[in-house]
This record gives C-alpha cells, structure tokens and sequence, in this order.
C-alpha cells in the first residue's frame, strides 16, 4: 500500500510516498499525518491546485478505505504502534487549504463575470 503526499511551492513541486505494509493503526495514522501535510502544503502551485493535490487527496482516501477495513491488530513484538491521533476534521492545520481554495473561486468568478 502506497501513501502519498503534495507539496506545490509556486513553480515546484515535491512529491512524497510512502510503500510498505501497514497495519490497521498504523496505516490509518500514516494517511493522516500524509494528508494533513498535503491539505497544508499542496495548494500552492498552479498545477498543484487544479491537478496534483486533488489526485493525492483521492489516493489517500482510498488507502485510508483499505486500511479501515483491515482487522485491529497488535503491535509487533518490542514495538509501540503509531497513534492515530485526532481526526483530519478536527486538526486545524487541515484547514488552512481554504485559503487557497477561496482565492482561486473567487480568481475563477472574477475571470468568468469579467469577461464580458
């Protein structure tokens, strides 16, 4: 299972990707931390915007599909499993992605009404 993050910085991009098998927990705090990093940094680049961040999105969201549905499981002998920490709803990080997404709604409204 891969888990993906997006950073769009003006001109650049990174991309990072995570492969392994995951379990239940760990997987699901994986695709939290990678998406948190994505809704935070990906917006920030045109292709980033309209291409790039939204397909990172989707990708992690079904991993985090796949990883739900796996069984709980323990962590391995002489490990701590990761914590999943707080939802991707309730992580005021997650939220700092409107910004760049009001800016390019009202660049597109603008484009659309002037352009008469």
């Amino acid at each position: 299972m891969a888990i993906r993050a997006h950073q769009g910085v003006l001109v650049f991009m990174r991309f990072y990707k995570l492969d392994g098998p995951f379990c239940h927990t760990c997987g699901r705090a994986m695709v939290r931390d990678m998406t948190t990093r994505t809704l935070v940094q990906g917006w920030w680049s045109p292709f980033s915007l309209v291409a790039f961040t939204p397909f990172t999105l989707v990708w992690n969201w079904i991993a985090y599909r796949k990883f739900t549905r796996l069984p709980p499981s323990a962590a391995a002998p002489g490990r701590r499993a990761l914590s999943e920490g707080t939802a991707l709803h309730r992580r005021p990080l997650a939220y700092v992605s409107v910004i760049p997404l009001v800016w390019a709604i009202w660049f597109i409204h603008g484009m659309i009404t002037h352009a008469g």
